[in-house]
C-alpha cells in the first residue's frame, strides 16, 4: 500500500451514552463497528461523563489521552491517565470504569485483533522541526493523525481538511507550523 491521505469528510461521527466518537479508519473495507467484523479500527472520542467502557471482546485496545484527565479502575487497580501518559494497552473485553477529572476527555483509540502489534503516542513538533517514524519489523501499517497545526509528509500536506495519512512504510513528518499529532503503527494491512 502506498501512502494514502484520508480526508476528514470520510470520518464517521456518532453519539454514544458517554459522549461522541469519530471513526477515522476501519478495515477491511466493508466492515462495520456494529457487526464487529473489523480487523483494525481507529477512532477519537470526546468522553463527557464517567462510566464503564464499552465491551469490545475479541479485540486488543490502545487508549491514548489527548486532552483532559481520568481515573481508570481495571482488575482491582486504580490509576490516572492524562495526555502526559503513554498509551494504555488492555483487552477490549475487560471491565473498565473511567472517572473524569475534567469536563471532558478527548482520546485516541486503536483496536486490533489479539496478537497483532500496535503502538501509538502523541507528540508535539515546533514549526520547522522534522521527525522520522521508526521502522518496526512487526508493523504493516504506519500512520499520522494531525490534531492541530499543519505538517508535510513528503510532498503531501496534512491539515484540518486532510488530517490522516497511512502508509506501508514509516513516515517522515515536517512541521509547517507548531503541530500536535498522534503517530501510530500496527501489524495489520488496511484494505
Amino acid at each position: 500500500m502506498p501512502s494514502h491521505l484520508i480526508a476528514a469528510t470520510r470520518f464517521l461521527h456518532n453519539r454514544w451514552d458517554g459522549g461522541t466518537t469519530t471513526e477515522l479508519l476501519i478495515g477491511p473495507q466493508g466492515s462495520t463497528l456494529a457487526a464487529r467484523d473489523f480487523d483494525v479500527r481507529i477512532s477519537c472520542a470526546r468522553v463527557e461523563q464517567s462510566g464503564a467502557f464499552s465491551d469490545f471482546s475479541g479485540y486488543q485496545r490502545l487508549l491514548l489521552i489527548l486532552n483532559g484527565e481520568l481515573t481508570i479502575t481495571h482488575r482491582g487497580e486504580i490509576f490516572c491517565l492524562s495526555a502526559a501518559h503513554e498509551g494504555w494497552h488492555f483487552d477490549g473485553g475487560d471491565k473498565v470504569h473511567a472517572e473524569l477529572h475534567s469536563p471532558y476527555v478527548d482520546d485516541f483509540n486503536l483496536f486490533v485483533r489479539p496478537g497483532v502489534m500496535k503502538t501509538a503516542h502523541g507528540m508535539a513538533l515546533f514549526s520547522g522541526q522534522n521527525w522520522q517514524q521508526a521502522a518496526d519489523p512487526d508493523a504493516k501499517t504506519y500512520g499520522v493523525l494531525l490534531i492541530q497545526g499543519s505538517v508535510r509528509i513528503d510532498d503531501t500536506q496534512l491539515d484540518e481538511h486532510h488530517p490522516l495519512m497511512i502508509s506501508s512504510s514509516p513516515l517522515t513528518v515536517d512541521a509547517e507550523t507548531d503541530a500536535r499529532l498522534v503517530v501510530f503503527a500496527f501489524g495489520s494491512v488496511v484494505t
